[in-house]
């Protein structure tokens, strides 16, 4: 059985965005879909009376019924069904993300600052799943042209850049779309001096060339690996976080990769910015 596509519900107009990218993405990928809610019994302690826990668990069925119909009204064709715990969200999603070929959770972004990085059900979940987390922008999902291409920020190392080019190159051959591997790249400083570098830029005509050549010997593989797809190689100058941010303007779908370290909820600071100003839906894929 394909692994499945989990989208976390919560009842929210958000998370309802969410499961429809989800439906599409199952779709296309000809995987199953699981809505899952977690929620954390209230009933029996100071502010909820213990008989209210039946009422507790009706709602919370009521909520994935009701996503439930409506992909099924929408994407009759996905294979759906869902799942109910009752645990601690955040927990739940962590979990069934062993399983799962990636987790697509809601986000609205009311300012430029109260990104859904501060809520903490989110933020666990980009951390610590050790599966792909997409993150749709609420009210911004279904404005994306559809035919435009998808931007993939390519790490310089290679054991990194493969798990990230292995998502951007699946998703970008199953909706036909153009991809565009973007490489930022700085002057070096005094900290990041890198002799053997400096060596082939003079060799092969300045830091740019040198760049353009590091990335096409990363990206070669995956070409030969799905010839079908339109790739587009950019090297450019910059902080890599303003970069990826401007060029995910006008795309579909925007993968990056984010540090894998359960004990720790810091991602990095290229996935922390893309997912604050990122005016598209952010891949979040775990790397080494």
């Amino acid at each position: 059985m394909r692994q499945p596509i989990v989208a976390g519900v919560d009842g929210t107009s958000d998370s309802l965005l969410a499961a429809g990218w989800a439906a599409a993405e199952a779709r296309r990928c000809k995987a199953p879909l699981v809505l899952l809610h977690g929620h954390t019994p209230l009933a029996g302690t100071s502010r909820f009376p213990a008989g209210d826990a039946d009422l507790e668990h009706r709602a919370a069925r009521k909520l994935l019924d009701d996503a439930l119909a409506w992909v099924r009204e929408h994407y009759d064709e996905v294979p759906v069904s869902v799942d109910l715990a009752a645990q601690p969200e955040a927990k739940l999603l962590t979990e069934r993300g062993r399983d799962a070929r990636m987790i697509v959770l809601g986000s609205r972004r009311p300012g430029p600052v109260t990104g859904f990085l501060l809520r903490s059900v989110g933020l666990r979940v980009v951390s610590r799943a050790v599966c792909p987390v997409v993150m749709i922008r609420g009210g911004t999902v279904h404005r994306r042209p559809q035919d435009s291409e998808i931007v993939v920020g390519v790490p310089r190392q290679e054991e990194e850049a493969e798990a990230v080019l292995d998502f951007a190159f699946q998703a970008a051959a199953t909706r036909s779309s153009p991809l565009r591997a973007v490489r930022a790249w700085s002057l070096p400083t005094a900290f990041t001096y890198e002799p053997e570098l400096l060596r082939r830029s003079d060799e092969h005509g300045g830091l740019e060339e040198a760049h353009r050549q590091d990335l096409a010997a990363l990206v070669a593989p995956w070409r030969r690996r799905h010839p079908g797809t339109t790739v587009i190689e950019h090297a450019e100058p910059g902080p890599a976080s303003e970069i990826l941010v401007a060029r995910a303007a006008s795309a579909q779908l925007l993968v990056v990769g984010r540090r894998s370290r359960p004990v720790s909820r810091y991602v990095g600071h290229v996935a922390h910015a893309t997912l604050h100003f990122a005016d598209a839906p952010v891949a979040l894929v775990p790397t080494p």
